[in-house]
């Protein structure tokens, strides 16, 4: 862990002039069908998936429409962003970007 203007940056994550990249993008407007081994298997050509989790509703454990695929490195995770932000995946427009650092306190 580093600290960088009073804020700690892990070691998956880098400060490149005043943005953050990480290793781990957010994916969101999923169908709510979708599963956690459907969501790596669509993310997989773009290189080597730590993990890949759907965010689901405490109570009725169904998954929420979005979710979370972490990559290896940071090249990976930028690549999938590129290829797959606005793409129609089981008929929905699905939007990818790079998961925002997780702030604690």
């Amino acid at each position: 862990m580093a600290i960088c203007g009073g804020m700690t940056i892990g070691l998956a994550s880098r400060l490149v002039g005043t943005r953050f990249f990480s290793t781990e993008i957010f994916v969101s407007r999923l169908s709510f069908y979708t599963t956690e081994e459907e969501l790596k298997n669509i993310f997989s050509p773009f290189g080597a998936i730590e993990e890949a989790r759907l965010v689901r509703d405490n109570r009725t454990r169904r998954p929420k429409g979005f979710g979370f695929v972490k990559y290896k490195s940071e090249m990976e995770a930028q690549k999938a962003v590129k290829a797959m932000d606005g793409r129609i995946i089981r008929g929905r427009l699905i939007f990818a970007e790079i998961a925002k650092e997780h702030r604690t306190g």
